[in-house]
């Protein structure tokens, strides 16, 4: 990772960006990072020359593949041993690299959730001491705004929390692993929205999951020349 660790927020062009730009100027004045914004429409040589220490991809209208250059942006990113973050539109833009099929499951808009955390999800420190309730499994309040959503993790991805939907179970939040850790290369996405004040423990669970994919950062210049699994 570098000194100076550069954060950069691929702008879905969806009202919740400018919360999720809040969310991260926070984390990064608190850790004198850098944080840059483009739009999905740029191509991924430029989000790549900004030498990024995680991108960041927000929610959005539509559907991941008809969202500008996004899937090519995630594409270049995990070649390269990027990090990545993908909330909403952006987590479903990682679960389509992998294969995953994101289809509609029921709009379910401006309401907060009960997530199920799965053992992989209970036993990760991104969510240690958040969840609660009394069932058999532990749950998590989160801001829902969504109609499409995976309902099958695919290859590579852990399941970290599902959540329900009018089609069946739905994937709310999974994460890759390190190339060192046998992955892909790593990331973390929520289908819910941290950024929102409906998700009463987000500004946590985004400080976390920053934190850990920032510690994931490949130093500048090491593995440009890498190529996926």
């Amino acid at each position: 990772m570098t000194s100076t660790p550069t954060i950069v927020l691929v702008d879905n062009r969806d009202s919740f960006v400018y919360n999720l730009l809040d969310a991260c100027a926070t984390v990064t004045a608190e850790r004198g990072a850098r944080l840059s914004v483009v739009r999905n429409s740029v191509s991924p040589e430029e989000v790549l020359a900004l030498e990024p220490s995680l991108v960041v991809l927000s929610p959005g209208p539509g559907h991941p593949s008809t969202s500008g250059r996004l899937p090519e942006i995630v594409d270049a990113c995990f070649e390269r041993g990027v990090p990545l973050l993908g909330i909403c539109l952006g987590f479903q833009a990682i679960l389509e690299h992998f294969g995953g099929q994101v289809g509609r499951c029921g709009a379910v808009h401006g309401v907060t959730d009960d997530i199920a955390l799965t053992l992989s999800g209970e036993g990760s420190p991104l969510f240690r001491g958040l969840a609660g309730g009394s069932g058999a499994a532990p749950t998590l309040p989160v801001a829902r705004y969504h109609s499409l959503g995976c309902r099958r993790a695919p290859r590579h991805v852990e399941a970290l929390a599902w959540g329900t939907s009018e089609q069946g179970p739905v994937l709310m939040a999974g994460q890759t692993r390190s190339r060192a850790a046998g992955g892909p290369g790593p990331s973390v996405g929520f289908q819910f929205h941290p950024e929102s004040i409906l998700s009463p423990v987000g500004p946590s669970l985004l400080e976390r999951t920053i934190d850990a994919l920032l510690n994931e950062a490949p130093t500048p210049g090491a593995g440009r020349a890498a190529t996926n699994d």
